[in-house]
């Protein structure tokens, strides 16, 4: 009685993490290296401004930059292809 349900829900989590798997891992990415790059690299304390100099050239906060730009910069290109694919649906209306 269940079984074909859970199949085809199975089938469709597979589906849709083989279409949208590499999107949401990028942000996943971004959100937590933005929430890491503000509490490794530039702290919100006079110490950590007076650190931050010191901070950012290190090899873990340029890889958290990385990362949050190569992330902000697929996140923008997932909503260029969403919005692609939704205009292939709409009709266009001739004057």
């Amino acid at each position: 009685m269940f079984g074909a349900s859970k199949d085809m829900l199975i089938s469709g989590a597979k589906t849709f993490i083989s279409l949208f798997g590499v999107y949401i891992m990028w942000i996943l990415t971004h959100y937590v290296s933005s929430h890491f790059y503000v509490h490794w690299c530039v702290p919100a304390t006079f110490m950590g401004f007076i650190l931050s100099p010191f901070l950012v050239p290190l090899p873990h906060c340029q890889a958290l930059r990385w990362a949050i730009y190569n992330g902000g910069n697929s996140i923008v290109a997932m909503w260029v292809v969403l919005g692609i694919w939704l205009m292939k649906y709409f009709k266009v209306i001739a004057p």
